[in-house]
């Protein structure tokens, strides 16, 4: 796709496998009033952490086509799985569409943390989902990062499966969350981190349950922020930034349950949002074909 003379005009597409991804969008709205986006869930997939690698690479790969065929400027993964799994792949088929995922910038806040204090050794846990935690993703990434700022680390991984259905479903607090986060989180408490990396964007929602079962020093930390203040920078430096006063707007599309995400989506971002439109991926491709 040409970038023109008209690029700063067009969206911003994010995807994630279903709402989690709207605590990225909700940074990037924040931090980008003026600009408009494209917000795709891929709930009829969702969620991603129980996929083989294979199928979230080919979910994503028809996603970032959807995405660049609405004339997207920058495509953000807000998906820790699809960017364990298909950020490369994502980034070839996009070029010279920019890519930022999830995973560089939840490195990138545990480690600020960590540089802010005192003590030679760190501990970090990351919570995530099967797939991104038996992908190594996060640990790889530490241990590069780290070793870039002579760091030392210690490093747990927890998967968490059922924390994005808990999500989706609107269960963020109460006793079943509660217990749930109980079971996950009990060795995790006994290592006792420094920092913990929510490494799934459904995760934030859930925050107060998960830091009831972790030490009261641990910091929770999670990419939204980094992410936007990210887009904000590479938009000013290849000056796509969209140049109206007037607020942007946000168009939501889902693969599945429209009425349900439309409640979430109004929910979290508060704000009414009226209309999700539903896109069936494959009858898509292959109109497009």
């Amino acid at each position: 796709m040409e970038i023109h003379a008209e690029a700063y005009n067009r969206p911003i597409g994010i995807f994630d496998s279903g709402i989690g991804g709207l605590t990225v969008l909700k940074a990037l709205k924040d931090k980008l009033p003026h600009e408009s986006f494209i917000y795709f869930g891929d709930l009829a997939h969702s969620p991603y952490g129980t996929k083989s690698k294979k199928m979230v690479r080919a979910y994503a790969r028809t996603i970032t086509r959807f995405l660049l065929a609405q004339e997207v400027k920058l495509i953000v993964i807000a998906c820790n799985t699809a960017s364990a799994s298909a950020a490369q792949e994502v980034r070839r088929m996009a070029y010279p569409v920019p890519v930022l995922e999830v995973v560089e910038y939840g490195v990138e806040a545990a480690l600020q943390i960590i540089g802010q204090a005192d003590q030679t050794n760190h501990r970090v846990g990351v919570l995530g989902t099967p797939t991104t935690v038996s992908s190594e993703v996060y640990v790889e990434q530490l241990r590069i990062k780290a070793k870039e700022r002579d760091i030392a680390l210690e490093i747990q991984q927890a998967a968490c499966p059922l924390f994005a259905p808990l999500a989706e479903e609107g269960l963020w607090q109460g006793e079943i969350p509660k217990l749930i986060a109980a079971m996950y989180l009990h060795d995790m408490h006994a290592f006792a981190p420094d920092v913990v990396i929510l490494g799934c964007t459904h995760y934030p929602l859930l925050r107060e349950v998960i830091a009831e079962q972790l030490p009261e020093s641990t910091k929770l930390v999670d990419s939204a922020s980094l992410i936007a203040e990210r887009a904000k920078q590479l938009l000013e430096d290849k000056k796509l930034l969209r140049l109206t006063p007037e607020p942007g707007s946000i168009d939501i599309y889902s693969s599945d349950s429209e009425d349900t995400f439309r409640r979430m989506a109004t929910r979290f971002l508060d704000m009414t949002v009226d209309i999700v439109h539903y896109v069936e991926l494959d009858a898509w491709e292959e109109s497009e074909g």
